[in-house]
């Protein structure tokens, strides 16, 4: 169980990494070999399966001369074996939860097999829509330990309206005799509040101890407006020898009261909350699964400053880290076990899924912000286990339901899309995919409300659409037409299918543009519905995923908010205006370089403000008031003409303004050439056809081709950090490293080559 304990202390540096027999690199933890394997479009080299080894030379501090020693690992993707002086120690199945070993007190050489190789028996399927990295891809932690030690402590917390209490149920190992007594203290973080406990003697490995209730300013609730916390303390103290020691541990625990009956509407503390939700991958440009804690925390922050109050964790357990961010921040939690699609296998396959259930359950058990566990996700996907059948997932879902509530009968078991296993778990979630899948984004009130009406608790998970940052468009978003639908229902295929019907996902501009008018859709729904408790946007940021090599960024699922290196599309502005108080004026958009000239256009704002005035150049373009009525943009929108050349635009609402220069051009509708500029630090492309003008619909895939892997950023999956990308209004750039010198060969697809040489900062054609 991962617990806070005094003196602990992370083991991340100083391994060395081998994969596979190759050579011997220094590494510093977390880490994964995929970080960046997974964005090269080379076969050969793409996405890495198999064992890597991580070695470390182990020597104990003299301070811990008659203690024991332990390693927590917060993960070893996506199996792994623990070694001391090549004696076995421990071996973990599931790349998403912790484990634990002691080591021995002496100096030795430590190592660590991770293995990402195939297994169907092994959750999440490699049907998954999202990479399985390989490696120990978060902390290390290392503690140590007198004669006896706190093995697992679980709180129950009480929680009415003027008065809270935490029921404390402790597991103590080793020799229990040596504990002499108890002493808890509960203390709130950033008020006043203490209660304090203790147990004079222990004889038993069990012990439970009842807090004092807390009253008055001393109690104080959970919740997103106010997430807060108090630290429980529990010290044993221990006779080991002549001495007497102190030995502690730490969790922080909250307060709150979750009411979601069946027919009603989700309840926090006696009050409706409608849960504004969005989705989280653990993954990022550069570090692929193996996130830093200070990155994760900013991410989370991320999230907060857009006005969400729940984050579905996709579609795994993650980080320590992860789950401090929400406690602290006030994000209510949707936690997934990693059974994603592909059937259900024999006993093999069933006994790593409850151990990785039980483990989730019992390790994040006291975080008060966790208030759902998700037992399953796509569960209807095919299967890759050859007796696999609808009744056997429905048997198996049933029996984690059950083990899940025994574990912790606190909290409601949920799924996503598997309509046969909805009747099973507490809460479910259909597949509603109005305007990107399938049908109109304006069908979605009716498949909602169908939705509403079919299930007795539901929350609406999953619902958007992919848009490739830096790409604009005014409506039509796409060339055909396409029917609407009662349901809107994703099935199995279509997401990354090129056949059938028309639809958004696969005819459609993928602008950000129409990604806003969506989005924004889909939040009035939700905000004007009575009856409804919740959604989850998917997802906030970009990610990695082997099943869409295809994209405007090859491997990369684009429906984020953000990039994958974390930059906001336009669309994460409109989340912040419509879900926060903070003033909002957003003018779409920074990244649209180069618009139509000598025509009408139109120029967007996004703000919360009530009203928003237009400035063109120095000159006004008028002031609108703000009609919540209106559709898109609360009416926000201007129509101009813009002469040929370089515009300030920039909008003010209030005290607020937003500030853009954009480029008015006349344009090509077809490309037959392309340019390559050369700006600091940054190699650029724009597409242009006959006449030399640019081409801002025609969008073909790019390559930039160096000498040398250091010269560009190629590996990120985000347009300037990738080798291969499509552009977006014709244009596609990469960033240079620093100092780097050598040949870049550019290729436009159809068009084409264009060769650079890069030498100490001269740019010149070949």
């Amino acid at each position: 169980m991962m617990i806070f304990r005094q003196g602990q202390t992370t083991l991340n540096e100083g391994w060395h990494f081998t994969f596979e027999g190759g050579a011997t690199v220094p590494v510093t933890l977390p880490h994964t070999w995929n970080a960046t394997d997974t964005m090269d479009t080379d076969a050969a080299r793409h996405y890495r399966r198999g064992q890597g080894i991580y070695e470390l030379a182990f020597s104990p501090n003299p301070v811990w001369a008659g203690q024991r020693i332990w390693l927590e690992f917060e993960a070893v993707s996506q199996r792994g074996w623990v070694y001391f002086d090549d004696v076995l120690l421990a071996e973990h199945h599931g790349g998403y939860t912790a484990f634990g070993v002691e080591i021995p007190n002496r100096a030795g050489r430590l190592k660590v097999i991770a293995d990402n190789t195939p297994d169907p028996d092994l959750i999440p399927s490699d049907m998954s829509d999202f990479f399985l990295y390989g490696g120990i891809t978060r902390n290390v932690w290392l503690y140590t330990t007198a004669g006896a030690w706190v093995e697992a402590l679980q709180v129950q917390t009480h929680v009415a309206k003027t008065e809270g209490q935490a029921l404390v149920k402790l597991q103590i190992a080793g020799n229990v005799s040596a504990v002499k007594q108890v002493r808890l203290s509960l203390m709130g973080v950033g008020f006043d509040a203490s209660v304090d406990a203790h147990v004079e003697a222990v004889i038993a490995e069990h012990v439970t101890v009842a807090m004092p209730p807390l009253h008055g300013n001393a109690y104080q609730r959970w919740s997103p407006d106010a997430p807060n916390l108090y630290r429980l303390n529990v010290a044993l103290e221990i006779t080991q020898a002549s001495d007497t020691v102190w030995q502690s541990v730490e969790e922080v625990i909250g307060f709150r009261l979750v009411h979601f009956p069946a027919g009603g509407t989700f309840s926090l503390n006696g009050e409706r909350l409608l849960l504004r939700g969005t989705h989280r991958h653990e993954d990022w440009a550069g570090y692929g699964g193996a996130v830093p804690d200070a990155i994760t925390r900013h991410e989370f922050e991320q999230i907060k400053a857009a006005g969400f109050n729940f984050v579905r964790l996709g579609h795994y357990p993650q980080s320590r880290a992860a789950l401090k961010a929400c406690d602290e921040l006030g994000l209510i939690v949707w936690e997934e076990l990693p059974w994603c699609r592909g059937g259900v296998g024999e006993e093999r396959f069933k006994g790593y899924t409850r151990a990785m259930l039980h483990e989730m359950i019992t390790q994040h058990i006291n975080h008060p912000s966790i208030v759902f566990w998700g037992l399953g996700n796509e569960l209807d996907w095919d299967s890759e286990h050859p007796h696999s059948t609808d009744a056997r997932v429905i048997e198996f879902l049933t029996e984690l339901h059950t083990l899940t509530h025994t574990l912790d009968p606190s909290r409601l078991t949920a799924l996503r899309r598997f309509e046969l296993g909805a009747t099973v778990v507490d809460v479910y979630s259909p597949s509603i995919w109005a305007g990107w899948y399938r049908g109109n984004y304006q069908d979605y009130e009716q498949n909602l409300t169908q939705a509403l009406a079919r299930y007795p608790r539901m929350i609406h998970a999953e619902w958007g659409g992919d848009s490739h940052a830096g790409r604009h468009r005014e409506a039509p978003h796409i060339p055909l037409a396409v029917g609407s639908d009662v349901h809107n229902a994703e099935v199995a295929g279509v997401a990354t299918s090129s056949d059938g019907e028309a639809r958004y996902s696969k005819d459609g501009d993928w602008s950000e543009s129409y990604i806003i008018d969506l989005m924004e859709w889909h939040l009035r729904v939700q905000a004007r519905l009575a009856n409804f408790s919740g959604g989850a946007q998917w997802v906030f940021k970009d990610f990695g995923t082997p099943l869409r090599p295809e994209n405007p960024v090859p491997y990369i699922n684009q429906k984020g908010l953000l990039d994958r290196d974390g930059h906001p599309k336009d669309v994460y502005a409109l989340f912040c205006a419509r879900q926060t108080q903070t003033p909002v004026v957003h003018i779409e958009s920074n990244a649209w370089g180069v618009r139509p000239a000598e025509q009408v256009h139109q120029v967007r704002v996004i703000s919360n403000l009530p009203a928003v005035e237009l400035w063109i150049d120095g000159v006004s373009y008028g002031r609108k008031t703000a009609d919540d009525r209106q559709f898109p943009l609360r009416g926000l929108v201007w129509e101009v003409r813009l002469r040929t050349g370089e515009h300030r635009l920039e909008a003010v609402g209030e005290d607020t303004r937003h500030c853009i220069r954009s480029l008015a051009s006349l344009t090509d509708d077809r490309a037959t050439a392309f340019t390559v500029t050369q700006g600091e630090g940054y190699i650029a492309v724009q597409l242009t056809g006959n006449r030399g003008y640019p081409v801002l619909n025609d969008e073909r895939t790019v390559r930039f081709i160096a000498d040398s892997p250091t010269v560009i950023q190629q590996y990120g999956g985000v347009m300037g950090a990738n080798a291969v990308v499509e552009t977006a209004n014709g244009y596609a750039w990469v960033r240079i490293a620093p100092n780097a010198h050598g040949l870049v060969a550019i290729q436009a697809a159809q068009l084409g080559q264009q060769q650079i040489t890069l030498a100490s900062g001269v740019f010149a054609r070949v």
